[in-house]
């Protein structure tokens, strides 16, 4: 939401008459609710954003124009989780959910605070009949329903893996690297060394605030330091997906706990520990939240980062570096000798983030319409691209091509660019508060062309950037996807690893005891005052977590993924 959204209005103070309020509330005294109007509240864990309030700008125009629904999103931001469970505590969740898990779901259905979505089937033909989502509708109400054969939730991001994206790279700044001479990167430590030459060519920013080789946060812990077991899947290691406890080779397929002497999860705590050593490590990063990281990033203090979109705004178009006709600049992915970049599975069940509706709800028929009207494959490719005539339009070949304004609008994303007949607003006004779509974008649809402009061959074509000619040209290819194909560096994954059962509430009790000494001492770990502290931190996290029975939660993860590497093949 841009700012114009976040002050109150007039325009909120009429639609104050029509709100509908969370799964318990009433609407305002003495105020009529019309059917044909309504407003749902909404909250989305996958957007993790400060901001929150009416939806407003051209996709929820477009809403408004096919169902008369207005949406207020909650504001999600830190510690999204814990809201999650005092809405559920308080039983007062909002109409329309969204999970970051299974477990999540779990924790609603089994409170009874979720909709059985197949009692409502005729209200949602997009979700029950469109043929892509069939196997994900199957397999989430047969396997995801704690055993009640209903439809409780519906994953999202559908759909074959994107082609050229990839969640986890290893990004450097540019121009800094250049500058440092490009030094040869074989390994995970040579990163280490990397940074240091960057830093020494790029101490400041032009404003004069210091740089940091890395820089990391901890708003996304859960049972480990998150962003720091994030390196893994550099390697084809799973670190998330299946456990954050565990460490899954979607290579070999093995798996083990992250408390293993050889481990990788030791090894990257190690990593950042010597960056922390070094002086390349950003002093701020346990304390500070993901939103002050990505104004970092924006502002070109860090030069390197672990996810392929973690820059800020340092490589939109706007910020002038990436097409700079001098020194093209921009984060770039600069991969090591020998890393097997993760590459996420073939989505036919969808990945582990799921939507629901509130059993609880005053109007299940309007959070209904809301749920069926974002599934709709026509209204995704809305939201993916824009209104056709502005932003996109058919090319003489009959070939969809995103228009001359659409390209400004578009690299322009956070600015008020879209006219005011199509609803006024930003680009990301569509996805900011959503994140994911039922389709993938890689999806292709019936006229041939993916769902998204991204994939389109137009767009190929005209988003090779100054600072992606240099970098292809380092790698003598023409996409880092070819780059990584051709040398044998791809770890393609298994849908199996979105396939894996809650665990029972007394082995959550037990990992979620171990999750809170495996945070708490990792972070420890990479500030030691040295090696002699590291390792005696090591052996403390591993006696705690035996005490506490990680040899049980391993056993169960074990076990559990032998049967969805069985089950996987009825899906794929």
């Amino acid at each position: 939401m841009n700012s114009s959204r976040k002050k109150t209005s007039a325009v909120l103070l009429c639609l104050s008459a029509f709100l509908i309020a969370g799964c318990s509330g009433t609407a305002s005294p003495g105020v009529e609710t019309r059917d044909d109007e309504a407003v749902i509240r909404a909250y989305i864990q996958q957007a993790v954003t400060t901001e929150s309030g009416i939806w407003e700008g051209w996709a929820a125009q477009k809403l408004y124009e096919d169902t008369g629904i207005r949406v207020d999103f909650q504001p999600t931001g830190s510690e999204v989780e814990q809201k999650l469970k005092q809405y559920i505590a308080a039983g007062t969740l909002p109409d329309i959910l969204g999970f970051r898990n299974l477990e999540q779901a779990q924790m609603a259905m089994d409170a009874g605070l979720l909709l059985p979505l197949s009692d409502y089937q005729e209200l949602l033909p997009s979700v029950f009949e469109t043929e892509v989502y069939k196997k994900a509708v199957s397999y989430t109400r047969e396997q995801a329903s704690g055993g009640r054969g209903h439809l409780f939730i519906v994953p999202v991001s559908i759909g074959p893996a994107s082609y050229n994206s990839y969640n986890w790279l290893p990004m450097l700044q540019w121009d800094a690297y250049r500058k440092a001479g490009f030094p040869r990167i074989t390994t995970l430590e040579d990163y280490l060394d990397a940074a240091e030459q960057m830093t020494k060519v790029k101490p400041f920013t032009e404003n004069g605030e210091k740089v940091y080789g890395f820089s990391l946060f901890s708003d996304w812990d859960k049972y480990s330091a998150m962003e720091i077991a994030t390196l893994s899947f550099f390697y084809g290691i799973d670190t998330e997906y299946v456990s954050p406890l565990m460490e899954t080779d979607v290579i070999t397929l093995n798996m083990r706990s992250i408390l293993e002497d050889d481990s990788f999860y030791r090894r990257a705590l190690h990593f950042y520990f010597e960056a922390n050593q070094r002086g390349l490590l950003d002093p701020d990063s346990r304390t500070q939240t993901y939103s002050n990281l990505e104004k970092k990033y924006s502002e070109g203090r860090i030069l390197f980062s672990c996810f392929s979109w973690l820059t800020g705004t340092y490589n939109d178009v706007i910020s002038g570096h990436v097409n700079n006709a001098e020194a093209p600049d921009g984060f770039a992915c600069v991969p090591a000798d020998d890393m097997k970049i993760y590459e996420a599975p073939d989505q036919t069940i969808g990945r582990n983030w799921y939507l629901a509706v509130c059993s609880n709800t005053k109007y299940p028929e309007k959070a209904c319409e809301f749920l069926n009207w974002l599934y709709d494959p026509e209204v995704e490719a809305y939201l993916y691209n824009g209104p056709e005539g502005i932003t996109w339009e058919y090319d003489e070949n009959g070939e969809p091509c995103v228009t001359e304004e659409g390209w400004n609008i578009i690299n322009n994303k956070y600015e008020d660019l879209m006219p005011e007949e199509a609803g006024g607003g930003c680009f990301q006004d569509s996805v900011d508060f959503l994140n994911s779509l039922g389709l993938q974008a890689s999806t292709v649809m019936d006229n041939g062309y993916t769902i998204c402009y991204r994939y389109w061959p137009s767009t190929r074509e005209r988003s090779v950037t100054l600072l992606q000619r240099e970098v292809n040209e380092m790698l003598g290819a023409d996409t880092i996807a070819e780059y990584l194909s051709r040398n044998d560096m791809i770890a393609k994954s298994t849908m199996a690893v979105n396939m894996m059962p809650v665990v029972s509430d007394e082995r959550k009790i037990k990992a979620e005891a171990i999750g809170e000494i495996v945070r708490e001492i990792s972070w420890r770990m990479v500030y030691a005052e040295d090696e002699e502290e590291f390792d005696s931190l090591w052996k403390s996290m591993q006696a705690q977590a035996e005490e506490l029975g990680i040899e049980q939660v391993e056993t169960f993860y074990q076990n559990a993924w032998k049967k969805a590497l069985r089950f996987v093949s009825a899906y794929e």
